[in-house]
């Protein structure tokens, strides 16, 4: 019987994963996405948006292989990148600087004060594109924008009132966006304070408390199209605000920045038996 595996359950502002280190292959390796859909589906497993396991890596103090709530892989998680930092600065993986190699490239973290880390991100960001959406009839206005993942944002008056079950749904399945879809944000302004965001997120297939990728497309957005400089602050679902950083304008490689609450909710031993178990009890 394999022995029992250690996680870490984590929240980045309201986005929570599971964490694992597997440095040393202790997580069964014959299927991730599988044990990922299991483990991080709410009241049958741990629940979770989506399963977060540290590699070794030639380029960076680490690696971060990202299964989100399905099953399917990710190229990028803001969140989720500043969990990870928190995770491996706890189990002294790495120090209080660090650097994490993904899909989408290498990222830095630093551990600030507090419950706070700061990811910068080398995102190569393209200008927003105005797009136009045929659902059911009905002429949706939004834009098009690319932050590691691909995102769609449109602007709704008020946010509690912003239809993300409906909308956000069929907007992340367009055929505009090819097989692998999007996601899609909800964005208000507000004439003081934060911007509030509400995203739903693909691979999730539904609202999360918040969206790293999804802070970042949204505040370049602003930049870009409505000359406003950062750095920004967005309110996200769960009452937390994020702050970006964008430095420069115009299109090419930069320098992002991330910095939000990555805070540990519990530790957890996921036993070999409960892991067999299951990956034998059939599909979520």
């Amino acid at each position: 019987m394999a022995e029992p595996i250690e996680f870490y359950k984590m929240s980045g502002a309201g986005n929570d994963f599971i964490l694992g280190d597997n440095r040393s292959g202790r997580w069964p390796s014959n299927d991730l996405p599988g044990l990922a859909a299991r483990l991080c589906r709410r009241r049958l497993g741990i629940g979770a948006d989506g399963l977060l396991l540290l590699e070794n890596s030639p380029r960076a103090s680490f690696k971060v292989d990202i299964y989100n709530s399905d099953g399917s892989r990710a190229r990028m998680c803001g969140n989720g990148a500043r969990c990870a930092a928190r995770f491996a600065f706890l189990k002294v993986i790495a120090g209080k600087h660090m650097t994490m190699e993904f899909p989408a490239g290498v990222l830095e973290a630093e551990i600030l004060s507090g419950d706070d880390v700061q990811v910068t991100m080398p995102l190569r960001l393209e200008p927003p594109v105005p797009a136009s959406l045929d659902i059911r009839g009905k002429a949706i206005k939004g834009f098009r924008v690319h932050a590691g993942v691909p995102h769609f944002i449109l602007f709704v008056r008020e946010m509690e009132a912003a239809p993300v079950s409906t909308l956000g749904p069929l907007i992340r399945s367009h055929p505009f966006f090819g097989e692998a879809g999007t996601n899609v944000d909800f964005l208000s302004l507000r004439e003081s304070g934060p911007t509030a965001i509400r995203t739903w997120e693909r691979g999730v297939e539904g609202e999360t408390l918040a969206c790293g990728t999804g802070v970042t497309a949204a505040a370049w957005l602003l930049q870009e199209r409505y000359g406003k400089r950062g750095p920004h602050r967005l309110l996200v679902r769960s009452g937390s605000v994020l702050e970006v950083g964008l430095p420069g304008a115009g299109n090419g490689s930069r320098e992002v920045f991330l910095k939000g609450e990555a805070r540990v909710v519990y530790r957890g031993i996921l036993s070999g038996g409960s892991i067999h178990s299951e990956r034998e009890g059939g599909s979520p």
